[in-house]
């Protein structure tokens, strides 16, 4: 099977680029081919679901085939990224630039990771040391759940990446969805109210510890910043769209539902404002 992928790999091409994910998954072909030549640009949400996909069809004993992009920048960027390496795929060598977090397979907490994130931020927006702790343990928190109450068995995939005027950070996990997590102990019945429900101050399913702050804190953070959230998770699709003076929550149904959770963010690079929390010297949110 020869899956060729299109110009751009982002979040705005979900539905295309999860029904290759199923078709890769589900063929019984030996093989799979996953055909990049003709791609210039992709996202974080692209290369985590690229990752998993992979991943997966590899553990289903399949041989995995990969065309680099003819574009020169993209192969460079793919292989600076941790791409080429994650998956040994012989490539010249680059250096990741400070701008970028490298590919990572989790399957428990890394600071280190959290540390590298929060200073992509820091390096394109003014935080005070309370935010940066706070968006410190939000982080923490949507890794957490991705390998502790997904059920994937590939742990979680992260990524981050500054791209112009933009800092989008993807952090998504293969396993059953919120629908599942939550839908039982909250009396859910879509994905949708899943994912609306997840974003809420508190709600987790963790029965003997706190939880429910990282969707919660991240969104408040979001929200002041005009950027962007966006969620997906078995047959749907929510994003938070912050930027101008009123915000909006748009839905949309998966065409094929997405065993897993995918969690989207994208920041907008401010060096002119200092963000705060509240109680500190502002109150920002």
């Amino acid at each position: 099977m020869v899956l060729k992928y299109p110009d751009r790999i982002v979040v705005a091409h979900s539905n295309r680029l999860l029904s290759y994910s199923q078709q890769a998954r589900d063929t019984r072909d030996e093989e799979v081919i996953f055909d990049l030549t003709g791609t210039t640009f992709l996202t974080p949400f692209g290369i985590v679901l690229l990752a998993g996909t992979i991943s997966e069809c590899l553990s289903q004993q399949k041989k995995v085939g990969y065309r680099k992009p003819r574009r020169r920048r993209t192969r460079e960027f793919l292989s600076g990224i941790g791409f080429n390496e994650f998956f040994r795929l012989s490539d010249v060598e680059h250096n990741i630039e400070s701008s970028h977090v490298q590919l990572r397979r989790l399957d428990s907490i890394n600071p280190l990771l959290t540390d590298q994130i929060i200073e992509v931020f820091d390096h394109a927006i003014t935080m005070t040391e309370g935010l940066q702790g706070s968006l410190r343990l939000a982080i923490n928190e949507l890794m957490t759940n991705a390998f502790d109450h997904s059920g994937s068995k590939r742990g979680c995939y992260v990524c981050a990446q500054t791209y112009e005027e933009i800092i989008r950070l993807c952090v998504a996990d293969f396993g059953v969805g919120l629908l599942t997590k939550l839908g039982s102990k909250y009396n859910l019945k879509d994905s949708y109210s899943a994912i609306k429900l997840a974003v809420r101050e508190g709600i987790t399913t963790r029965s003997e510890q706190a939880g429910g702050l990282g969707l919660w804190h991240i969104q408040r953070f979001i929200r002041v910043n005009h950027g962007k959230m966006c969620v997906l998770s078995g047959d749907g699709k929510a994003l938070w769209d912050f930027k101008g003076a009123r915000s909006r929550l748009r839905k949309q149904t998966m065409h094929l539902p997405f065993g897993g959770t995918i969690i989207n963010l994208e920041i907008n690079v401010d060096r002119e404002s200092v963000y705060f929390l509240t109680g500190e010297e502002d109150q920002i949110f």
